[in-house]
């Protein structure tokens, strides 16, 4: 058996790319098999210039409904305001690095992160911060302690009447993550589902007429609730051998909407956008971004990272975070 210090190095060089069975063992391919963009001739997008903005650590991103792209820069502990035409045109300074970031319907802005969330106004104003819970209910009925400092904010989403916030624990390909959902006004918590699958604490959602979408990445899975957290839905499934499924190791990683309804997903390690229908029927593939592919053991960063997406109104572009390299890629359909 092996020492608990013995197990913390494994874990140790996992990260740091020093184990030789570390993408066998958590399902990547190994040295031998490289990774290929399967499906890019059928790409609808390329890849151009990425946004010529600086980050301190790029952390989320989401289109305002007023065409600015709203990207977070947790270490900066800001919001920056991007034009359509990729400026830099104003900051949103916060009391806490914000990771995650959404629209309400109404035009204010909900983000998270270091365990609080935040309602702003139109002019980036903080109305309201509310913590999360430090205490929830366990399957068996009994209160229990469920987060400690450090936790992530993976995901919020917003309706008319709700704001939905994923939030988990652990750093491990067994992190777990649990579902709840506020007021508006960031009262009455009420914790939806818990255990949820998302490797290293990332679960992101959306939202879209009446029903919340969470990326259960490390189930490799959709997962589609109501309001109350009853599952309406699950599709996806794991696979390398065509564009449709799922690959690396925990994935699709993150997912946005675009106007007509149609859900994109992307896919960490791969940098692979694709599109589907809200019952997950196959759209087709968007395209690749130029970041590192996971082709040798180690490289957790590059193989499970979040890779946040949004895609405009009408589908032509989509901004695709690259946690890497800190810098926002762009996608825009071909011609």
């Amino acid at each position: 058996m092996k020492s608990f210090v013995g197990m913390v190095l494994a874990g140790v060089l996992a990260v740091l790319g020093g184990s030789p069975t570390w993408g066998q063992d958590h399902g990547q391919p190994s040295p031998q098999e490289p990774i290929k963009d399967v499906g890019a001739d059928t790409a609808t997008h390329e890849e151009i210039d990425p946004l010529a903005i600086e980050f301190k650590r790029l952390s989320s991103l989401q289109l305002h409904s007023k065409g600015y792209l709203l990207a977070c820069d947790k270490e900066a502990q800001e919001v920056k305001v991007i034009s359509p035409e990729g400026k830099h045109t104003a900051t949103i300074k916060l009391a806490f690095g914000p990771e995650a970031i959404d629209e309400a319907p109404d035009g204010t802005i909900y983000c998270g992160g270091e365990g609080r969330v935040a309602h702003l106004d139109l002019d980036g104003k903080v109305l309201k911060t509310a913590e999360m819970p430090r205490y929830g209910e366990s399957s068996d009925g009994e209160p229990r302690r469920m987060f400690s400092q450090g936790n992530l904010v993976s995901g919020i989403a917003v309706s008319e009447k709700d704001v939905f916030v994923c939030y988990g624990t652990g750093w491990s390909m067994g992190s777990k993550s649990k579902l709840f959902r506020f007021d508006r006004e960031l009262e009455n918590p009420k914790l939806l589902a818990e255990g949820l699958r998302g490797c290293c604490q990332r679960c992101d959602i959306a939202f879209r007429d009446g029903v919340l979408y969470l990326a259960e990445n490390a189930a490799h899975r959709i997962v589609s609730y109501d309001r109350e957290g009853e599952v309406l839905g699950k599709w996806g499934e794991r696979g390398r051998g065509d564009v449709v499924g799922f690959g690396s190791c925990c994935n699709p990683m993150n997912v946005c909407f675009d106007g007509g309804g149609a859900i994109y997903t992307a896919e960490s390690g791969m940098g692979r956008i694709k599109r589907f229908s809200a019952d997950g029927r196959f759209l087709g593939l968007v395209g690749y971004v130029g970041v590192q592919r996971f082709d040798r053991a180690g490289g957790l960063a590059a193989s499970c990272s979040n890779i946040a997406i949004a895609a405009t109104p009408d589908g032509k572009r989509v901004y695709v975070m690259d946690f890497q390299n800190n810098k926002i890629r762009v996608l825009q359909k071909k011609d």
